[in-house]
């Protein structure tokens, strides 16, 4: 049986073997895209290309947090692979680097060789971490890789007070700070769970503190310095940073406007006169519980289902599967930590991409393989009068492997649909000037320079209507969604174009969206 010889491992190995099972996966994940890519990829593709022209200002005015398209372009010039390559190789190191951390946090917690693979069967199986964000080629997985491996040596000096292990968490951090400013919430709070040590005196509180911030202490006093002494630098001048030191005082005035008014239409339109008052606290509700969907939705009911499952069992001993004490108290902090963040940024935008929810995910991924390596103990030693148990048990699993299986396979018909269209339209041996492309992917498989993201096709689709641009072109490769609105944006096309000939379509997955490729008609 695999998992009897996976057992027979040792941890070392054990580890080494299920890391390396995580990189294939990647390079599986990455080979079945063909190429698909998110639209920040687009961007940092862009930033990475200046870099690697020595366009350093051009590239990071694009984007104010360019660390990662920096390494992108490093390990271009490094390699010489191309841009979107160099990504998919840091994607797989990334990767790997997730899952070595992740199984270290398990085994801190105090998890053995069957907790570990069944933290990272979880974990490998994630539909949404392997299977839809992974492939994507962000900034995020040099984020999940540094975060996790920060988590280690935070747990270690927790334990040890070594300096070494204070100086790779700041170190670890940081970089996650560099990849995604949300990083900064843990690199600033987490350290003051030191303070809540009670076996130690103030005066070592303040000591273990102090030395898990050397490297941050020193860089704040540099930065202060550079601002005082050269007048002509300001805060805006170190990126995204000037967002993360005026978070508070920014998040106070979205409070008190956009939440005002949010809270006036939701008392005024929707409760109506009777309960307009409690307009404030249906704002809120629905924002707590549209955080609480989306952790919800990533963790999975399966896993969710796990937990059930092995908390139903009030004849078994509880301790058994509980982690460690200090990493139990140092993960729900995170915990916390992770869904303040969350907070912060539901409030701020009034909106919350489920990748800003997957920091908490990996935490409940790890108290989660506890529960599960229980309930493997539990069922292979007990008697048929488990069988219910056992039953509910192999069905999670099966829906589980399902998950990790599906993650594998290849993508269905119409996935790469807007890669098939730029693929028609290469065929017809037009020039990029020539042809109209909504989307930043397209352009970018087209090899058409970059014009920017951020944008709602359809808006950008009708605002070349009615400044005539479009009509400069020979091809209109226009994106466009099958929804309610879908008959009155077509009429709008069929009277806005009539000089074009439709003479092709490419739908997407279950037909949601859909690509018209028009043609402009020859006198």
């Amino acid at each position: 049986m695999v998992l009897k010889k996976l057992l027979s491992l040792s941890t070392e190995k054990l580890q080494m073997l299920l890391t390396l099972a995580s990189i294939a996966i990647t390079c599986q994940v990455i080979y079945i895209q063909h190429g698909w890519i998110n639209d920040d990829s687009v961007l940092y593709f862009e930033i990475a290309r200046l870099f690697s022209l020595g366009e350093w200002k051009q590239g990071a005015a694009l984007f104010n947090w360019p660390f990662y398209p920096a390494l992108i372009n490093f390990t271009h010039q490094l390699t010489t692979l191309g841009v979107q390559a160099s990504a998919q190789l840091l994607n797989v190191i990334f990767f790997g680097i997730t899952t070595y951390s992740f199984i270290n946090l398990i085994k801190l917690a105090g998890g053995d060789k069957l907790t570990i693979i069944s933290g990272t069967f979880l974990l490998l199986s994630s539909s949404y971490i392997v299977g839809d964000v992974l492939p994507m080629l962000l900034r995020d997985q040099g984020f999940w890789a540094m975060y996790l491996t920060s988590l280690v040596y935070f747990v270690k000096f927790y334990r040890t007070h070594k300096l070494s292990d204070a100086l790779l968490w700041q170190v670890s951090a940081i970089l996650a700070v560099l990849f995604r400013i949300e990083a900064i919430t843990f690199l600033v709070c987490l350290p003051l769970i030191l303070f809540t040590v009670h076996e130690f005196s103030l005066k070592q509180k303040i000591t273990h503190y102090l030395i898990i911030n050397l490297i941050p202490i020193f860089l704040i006093g540099l930065i202060l310095s550079i601002l005082i002494l050269s007048p002509t630098t300001h805060l805006s001048d170190f990126g995204r940073l000037q967002e993360a030191v005026s978070i508070f005082p920014r998040i106070m005035n979205e409070i008190s406007t956009n939440f005002i008014a949010k809270a006036s239409i939701m008392g005024n339109e929707v409760l109506g006169d009777y309960l307009s008052d409690y307009g404030m606290l249906g704002v809120i509700i629905s924002l707590a519980s549209i955080l609480i969907i989306k952790v919800l939705g990533i963790i999975s009911w399966p896993v969710i289902s796990i937990f059930a499952l092995n908390r139903s069992n009030s004849n078994i001993d509880q301790s058994k599967y509980k982690i460690q004490k200090d990493t139990r108290h140092i993960f729900n902090w995170v915990l916390m930590l992770a869904t303040l963040n969350a907070a912060v940024i539901i409030a701020s935008v009034f909106i919350l991409s489920s990748r800003y929810i997957i920091a908490f995910v990996f935490i409940v991924l790890i108290f989660a393989s506890f529960h599960l390596s229980h309930l493997f103990e539990e069922i292979t030693k007990s008697a048929v009068k488990n069988f219910n148990k056992k039953l509910a048990l192999l069905l999670l699993l099966a829906l589980i492997v399902y998950s990790g299986i599906d993650n594998l396979l290849p993508k269905r018909a119409g996935y790469n649909f807007e890669q098939e269209a730029v693929a028609y339209i290469k065929t017809q041996n037009v020039p990029n000037s020539k042809v109209f492309y909504v989307t930043p992917r397209s352009r970018y498989f087209a090899g058409a320079p970059y014009a920017g993201r951020g944008y709602k096709y359809w808006d950008y689709t009708k605002r070349a209507i009615e400044d005539g641009s479009i009509y400069q072109y020979s091809y209109l490769v226009i994106n466009i969604n099958i929804d309610e609105e879908f008959p009155a944006r077509k009429a709008l096309l069929d009277e806005k174009l009539p000089q074009y000939n439709l003479v092709k379509e490419f739908y997407a997955y279950r037909k949601k969206k859909e690509i018209m490729i028009y043609l402009k008609k020859t006198n």
